[in-house]
């Protein structure tokens, strides 16, 4: 019986280191976000040569991509989603790299607002159907508030 429960009780604790490296991980993605709003409060109009809002722009769309991408791994080990995920995920990274090459860098970081958002209601969306926890949505949450909050900041400045 003491092995059963040391057992579970080692795999609960790796379970939930995972969780806490990822939350962090998914922490640390937003740092850039918040440096380059920050660095716009203080009136900095470039960082290490770039400007700003490309910088912004620039990082949004990696992110964004990045987050596109997992839901390929989703889609493919779960089949309760109904909405099949390869080619939403396909059609966002393809609307994000027109709209950086077309768009203004304030305009598309208006695009990555949205896109962001709707990222966060298709992991919703994805958390409901069992296909992910409720700690990684609650993350996501927290996450996606803080970049569009950034955003909004550095498009405001």
């Amino acid at each position: 019986m003491f092995c059963i429960v040391q057992r579970d009780a080692e795999e609960i604790r790796g379970l939930m280191f995972k969780l806490n490296l990822s939350n962090i991980l998914i922490f640390f993605g937003s740092f850039p976000f918040i440096l380059l709003s920050v660095l716009s409060v203080l009136t900095f109009d470039s960082f290490l040569g770039y400007n700003l809002d490309y910088l912004a722009s620039l990082y949004s769309l990696v992110i964004a991509c990045f987050i596109c991408g997992s839901y390929w791994g989703i889609f493919l080990n779960n089949q309760k989603i109904k909405i099949n995920l390869f080619i939403l995920s396909n059609i966002l990274t393809l609307i994000l790299f027109f709209g950086f090459l077309i768009l203004t860098n304030s305009q598309f970081i208006l695009l990555a607002i949205f896109v962001f958002i709707f990222l966060l209601l298709v992991d919703i969306y994805i958390f409901k159907t069992n296909a992910t926890d409720l700690n990684y949505v609650r993350t996501r949450f927290c996450v996606t508030t803080l970049v569009v909050i950034a955003l909004i900041i550095l498009s405001l400045n």
